[in-house]
């Protein structure tokens, strides 16, 4: 049964991102279960990965990010803070929820949803703008991070 739900995982990533084949050209998606049961699509300037993470208690979780390669600023960011440095909407919207098949289904529908929004502006000149905001987290002076600007207009919140 352990080996049972990364091929569940797998199939299901397969069948959701296909378009990152399909429409932006990536290699065919690599499956791997080095560290934790994931799926990695690649393109020589970009990286899309897609784990199943076990949690302690609080159950398994599905964690998009995004490696943009370049040569001089290598940079990884989360699809949360991603779709949030967007404006698309808050990064609590990006839900991560895998404790059932359907919720795995749910979740990997709405991360594809959240990433075939982003790749235009993640191919776009202004890609590493973008995600530097994402992985821009300022903090105040208690060492807190501070609030998003509460008049931000969300695209699609």
């Amino acid at each position: 049964m352990a080996r049972q739900q990364p091929i569940f995982f797998e199939t299901e990533v397969r069948r959701r991102f296909q378009f990152l084949v399909d429409a932006y050209h990536t290699a065919e998606p690599e499956y791997s279960e080095l560290l934790l049961p994931g799926v990695l699509y690649k393109r020589p300037d970009l990286w899309v990965w897609v784990f199943l993470e076990s949690g302690d208690g609080a159950g398994t979780s599905i964690s998009v990010s995004v490696d943009l390669l370049r040569r001089d600023w290598p940079a990884k960011a989360e699809l949360p803070d991603l779709v949030e440095a967007a404006e698309f909407a808050p990064r609590h919207l990006v839900t991560r929820k895998a404790h059932t098949p359907q919720a795995v289904r749910d979740t990997l529908d709405q991360s594809a949803i959240w990433l075939r929004r982003l790749m235009p502006l993640l191919l776009s000149p202004d890609a590493e703008a973008l995600v530097r905001r994402a992985t821009r987290h300022p903090l105040n002076r208690a060492g807190n991070p501070k609030p998003r600007n509460p008049n931000t207009k969300w695209k699609y919140a």
